[in-house]
């Protein structure tokens, strides 16, 4: 069986999603993770709108969005890149 990688994108709101998609390298998972980081970037408002200092949409102060590449092998799971240690 072959390596192959799955992506794990948190978001602003720090909900967490496994995209489903497999990557066959962890090059083409950088990529499209990397895509995603921006489209999320510039779709994600940041606002601090309400009189609490949040906005509504957000129940907590929103993140810095984030993704992490998995390696799956023989039914295995090992994480081997974070985007937050660049």
């Amino acid at each position: 069986m072959e390596k192959r990688y799955r992506l794990v994108f948190v978001y602003p709101d720090r909900h967490i999603e496994e995209i489903d998609v497999w990557f066959n390298n962890g090059r083409e998972a950088l990529d499209y993770g990397n895509n995603l980081l921006g489209q999320v970037y510039n779709t994600e408002k940041f606002r601090d709108t309400s009189p609490s200092g949040f906005d509504d949409f957000f129940e907590k102060k929103p993140i810095d969005p984030y993704f992490m590449i998995v390696e799956v092998y023989n039914k295995k799971r090992r994480m081997v890149y974070d985007s937050r240690n660049k």
